[in-house]
């Protein structure tokens, strides 16, 4: 069988693969249309039908100001002299030449028509459609317990509040919400997730890479050799490309910016000879420049693996696709895909380094890669266990149960947030990205700084790091408190003989206490 019998089975595979359902957002819709523009963008509103409800609101001279979403938009004008008046409807029309709001996507329910495009039969069916119920899929789903936005009061995780292209994503403080109304399915905010606390739910990743595993396994069945998988967004014919490439596997996603490390090299995984992820005029600037950034990432990553960077690209819809050795297929994985992305890269990953036999043991990564090591300097830690607080992936951990205070890592959890940088007192944490191809020392727990512990000067108990005893002692010799050897030596104690000492040191309680009969009036 040809290739491109082969095609035509795998696609129909495909097509008949059946996603999970997920809940669904609703807007209710009036019709009543608060159009914003200048006087004489307004006056041409007298050629739309008598049946669009609508509000003319000058924007000349006055502030504007526009919250809400298809059903239950907010405009406040305000004019020179500081007086404001509010307006609601159910959709915005906007006729200024820039829309007043600068999103790569708009909300549901705005028009932004500048005078150039003015075109009112178009127009008057969209707005005449307005009333009613509508809904549309939750794309996303968010997981606080792993979200790395903020920890112990600092932030230490924007990228998905930076990502957004529809500014639906706010801070909360040490977490992050997502405005349903709003979101609409960008994927950037997944793509960027450095833990996979907000992942992308239809088509969830685990339908996304049974139906990649399906596709490619029904293909090679029937004979097709060298399959190319072609990522583009449902929006976009990839027709041209069908016709110019007959083992190449087209697999549209909701948005191209959903598409991130994990799909990619689960789809090499599951034995694709090459990945592509098709840019067309849809794609917002910002989704653009995150997916090179994956891309650059993963060309790192694909590089230390052995392959070159042609094997997982971006195209231009214009573009050819760039030519590639059919000499690095590897034995196809028929793993499940797992819902979390960070799961799902080391899963793909630890197929491919089994089956590609990489040079070495560990590949360095460009800055903000969210996978690597974490180093401490020795001689500045106290060992405080700051850092280990502030770990929102538990790749720090105390080790100090063990009796010894000691400071352990998993590298399979480091995420490169930045959180344990920000908060050691000390400015003793360091990150390098890399990732390590062996699973199992990626996995281990290691010791990055250990101490001994110290004793009590009077009862002999260990109570703390000697690193910090040593270093209290240095920072507070010369304070007024600890002015006699009596008050520094008190440093060196637990807790209950540290409290006896102090009530028995007539100097430390300025006279004011007789153990016997307490404090003096």
């Amino acid at each position: 069988m040809s290739n491109s019998e082969a095609r035509q089975q795998a696609l129909e595979v495909r097509d008949a693969f059946a996603l999970e359902p997920t809940s669904l957002i609703t807007y209710r819709s009036n019709g009543k249309v608060i159009a914003l523009g200048d006087d004489a963008m307004l006056e041409q509103c007298d050629e739309l039908p008598a049946t669009v409800d609508i509000n003319r609101i000058s924007c000349v001279g006055s502030q504007i100001q526009i919250t809400g979403h298809l059903g239950a938009y907010a405009v406040s004008v305000t004019d020179q002299h500081g007086n404001s008046v509010a307006h609601q409807g159910d959709a915005i029309l906007d006729l200024n030449q820039n829309p007043l709001l600068a999103r790569e996507m708009l909300p549901p329910g705005y028009f932004h028509a500048p005078p150039a495009n003015w075109e009112p039969m178009g127009l008057a069916q969209e707005l005449e459609s307005l009333s009613g119920e509508f809904e549309k899929p939750k794309y996303f789903d968010y997981d606080p317990s792993i979200c790395a936005h903020g920890v112990n009061g600092k932030i230490a995780c924007n990228q998905c509040i930076d990502a957004c292209p529809a500014e639906a994503i706010h801070s909360l403080g040490e977490r992050i919400e997502v405005d349903p109304n709003l979101c609409q399915g960008g994927g950037s905010c997944s793509l960027v997730c450095p833990s996979g606390a907000i992942r992308y739910l239809y088509p969830n990743l685990r339908d996304n890479g049974k139906r990649l595993r399906d596709m490619l396994e029904t293909y090679r069945q029937h004979g097709g050799a060298d399959p190319i998988v072609l990522f583009h967004a449902d929006s976009y014919s990839a027709e041209h490309y069908l016709q110019a490439y007959d083992n190449l596997l087209p697999l549209p996603v909701e948005e191209l910016a959903s598409v991130g490390m994990e799909l990619c090299l689960s789809a090499l995984a599951y034995g694709a000879l090459q990945v592509v992820l098709v840019v067309d005029a849809e794609v917002p600037q910002s989704s653009l420049e995150n997916l090179r950034r994956q891309l650059d990432w993963l060309h790192a990553l694909v590089s230390g693996l052995g392959l070159g960077s042609a094997y997982v690209t971006l195209c231009r819809d214009d573009e050819a696709l760039p030519l590639v050795d059919n000499d690095n297929i590897v034995a196809p994985a028929i793993h499940d895909m797992p819902l979390q992305k960070r799961n799902a890269i080391y899963q793909a990953l630890d197929h491919l380094v089994v089956n590609l036999k990489p040079p070495a043991d560990q590949v360095a990564l460009p800055d903000s890669a969210p996978f690597g090591d974490v180093m401490i300097d020795a001689g500045k830690c106290t060992l405080c266990m700051a850092c280990v607080g502030a770990c929102p992936g538990n790749a720090l951990q105390d080790g100090s149960n063990r009796e010894v205070p000691e400071v352990f890592f998993v590298e399979s959890n480091c995420l490169q947030c930045g959180a344990c940088v920000q908060t050691c007192p000390e400015d003793a944490v360091t990150l390098q990205p890399r990732l390590l191809f062996d699973r199992e020392i990626r996995n281990r727990a290691r010791a990055l700084n250990r101490d001994t512990p110290f004793a009590c000067i009077v009862c002999g108990k260990p109570f703390a790091p000697t690193s910090v005893i040593n270093k209290m002692q240095e920072k507070l010799k010369d304070h007024h408190m600890f002015g006699t050897q009596r008050a520094l030596d008190r440093l060196k104690m637990c807790d209950d003989c540290r409290v006896a000492d102090v009530v028995q040191d007539p100097e430390a309680m300025g006279g004011q206490f007789d153990p016997l009969k307490g404090f003096r009036q």
